[in-house]
């Protein structure tokens, strides 16, 4: 493989539950819906903010009423994020990784379906910028199509000038990974969340489940 695209929420950072906590709380504020794991796992992890708020709230929303609506959500998170004492870290074996492949000289880059202020804000909390350059990140800014449609990996593919056939993609929802997969990566390896090993290792089209960055399965990709 000749580069790599990550995915950030749940790949790189396991914070699912945190996303979790922090759109249940704010449905809780906004509305009288309750989300069932499965309405997370298909409706809300992976996808554009805007498809997650006009699945809960069950109806089309404007740009302007869809921004301000999730930057209450967000908000909600970062300041979760914020107060944590523990989990607040890369998942296992991230920044070794990440080490190894800026002294191999490989290519990197992140796909993601959060907004600017929180990829900032990862920037910031986690010094992203050791090993990614920020304005080659592809972010949730309104002009890109929600995961799975390829277009997230597609974008940050050419942005570090690789074709997707020679990119391995690490991802964590479904719907991430079928964007991957639409996207026509070179392989695709999923990441765990909440021991959801045998659902991942039931997705034909995933070359490799991980639980965490550590397994030797990933460096043999780059030897």
């Amino acid at each position: 493989m000749k580069g790599v695209v990550f995915d950030f929420n749940g790949t790189l950072f396991r914070d699912s539950a945190y996303h979790e906590s922090a759109w249940q709380t704010f449905i809780s504020q906004e509305t009288d819906r309750k989300l069932t794991k499965e309405d997370f796992e298909y409706h809300i992890h992976g996808v554009n903010n805007q498809f997650a708020l006009e699945y809960i709230f069950q109806r089309s929303l404007q740009l302007d009423e869809m921004e301000e609506l999730a930057e209450r959500k967000e908000k909600i998170y970062r300041d979760n994020v914020l107060a944590l004492t523990d989990g607040n870290t890369l998942i296992k074996g991230v920044p070794e990784l990440l080490d190894f492949l800026h002294e191999k000289q490989i290519p990197v880059n992140i796909a993601t379906a959060s907004m600017e202020a929180n990829v900032r804000f990862y920037f910031n909390f986690f010094d992203l910028g050791r090993w990614f350059e920020y304005d080659k990140v592809v972010f949730n800014d309104g002009t890109v199509k929600s995961k799975p449609d390829p277009d997230f990996y597609v974008k940050a593919s050419k942005n570090i000038a690789i074709a997707p056939k020679d990119v391995v993609v690490f991802e964590d929802s479904y719907s991430g990974l079928k964007a991957a997969e639409n996207a026509g990566a070179g392989r695709i390896f999923a990441v765990t969340t909440d021991d959801n090993r045998p659902e991942l290792e039931a997705i034909d089209f995933v070359d490799k489940v991980v639980d965490d960055f550590t397994d030797p399965a990933i460096y043999d990709l780059f030897h």
